[in-house]
């Protein structure tokens, strides 16, 4: 994936010391001995990260309309619903990492929302112009310029853990939202990952001992460590949701998917989330006063 760097303080709390959490794919995980954040260190150079999103992540039409299937609408539509109810009256609305601009479809038509995106990746940015009649700005948020206080609503769903220096995008994000907007992060259920993708279930199941896609997700967030570093920004958590992981494969494979989404769900409901084996969790904070 081409030139690394190595990481000197946790991105979440600034510490400096980290212990190894896990070898996969090549890649060192190390966790903070301070927050607990993982982190993927060393880790690929943003240029590197910009060439993966240009050239592979996202390079085909395709891959686009993938993004539009049912292994990934339904997750959408629920997260464009629960927006819907914290914010009634609409406004102004921007995903981050939009990919091709699914999730905007739902707002879209809606006169109450004025909605755009921001998507590293040039072919589906352009896609989701060309298929769409989306809105959707090429490059990392770092690279725009949008007006202070502009937003009534800001979402990352599934892309956060790609954001290179995520407290600069925070900071970011609190300049152009409005007080009392909305953050929405879709982030991966980390006990669900670890179960699945490490360990003696993942030796069976794959035969190896990891497969945590490092070197692609830069870093791997609870909702603890989530929430520890955008409280930082004046964000306070609202709400949190369960969510189900994308469903490929056939139907049994689509139907144990479900399955296990409602079960899951079901144990993190009745423990106010303290049992979490979900595979994603939506999380929904509102920015208050620093």
């Amino acid at each position: 994936m081409g030139k690394k760097e190595n990481l000197k303080r946790c991105a979440c709390c600034g510490h400096k010391k980290f212990r190894l959490f896990i070898e996969s794919n090549g890649e060192r995980i190390v966790r903070c001995e301070e927050c607990g954040l993982l982190i993927v260190n060393p880790r690929p150079t943003q240029e590197a990260i910009k060439q993966l999103f240009e050239e592979e992540y996202i390079s085909t039409e395709d891959r686009v309309k993938e993004d539009f299937t049912n292994y990934r609408t339904s997750a959408l539509r629920r997260e464009a619903k629960r927006i819907k109810r914290f914010k009634p009256e609409g406004g102004r609305l921007l995903d981050i990492g939009t990919a091709s601009g699914a999730f905007l479809l739902e707002f879209q038509d809606n006169p109450k929302w004025q909605v755009e995106g921001v998507e590293p990746s040039r072919y589906a940015a352009e896609m989701a112009a060309k298929l769409y009649n989306l809105k959707v700005h090429c490059g990392f948020l770092a690279d725009q310029a949008f007006p202070d206080k502009h937003f009534d609503v800001v979402t990352s769903l599934d892309a956060f853990m790609f954001h290179p220096e995520p407290r600069e995008d925070l900071k970011e994000i609190s300049r152009i939202l409005k007080p009392g907007g909305l953050f929405a992060v879709e982030i991966p259920g980390l006990n669900f990952r670890l179960l699945k993708n490490s360990g003696p279930l993942c030796k069976l199941i794959y035969g190896v001992p990891a497969r945590l896609n490092a070197g692609v997700h830069l870093f791997y967030y609870s909702r603890s460590t989530m929430g520890a570093m955008v409280g930082q920004f004046g964000f306070k958590e609202i709400a949190i949701f369960p969510e189900q992981s994308p469903v490929y494969g056939n139907t049994i494979v689509r139907t144990l998917n479900f399955l296990y989404y409602v079960l899951s769900g079901s144990i993190y409901k009745l423990t106010g989330g303290q049992l979490s084996i979900v595979p994603k969790e939506f999380i929904i904070y509102r920015k208050e006063k620093l």
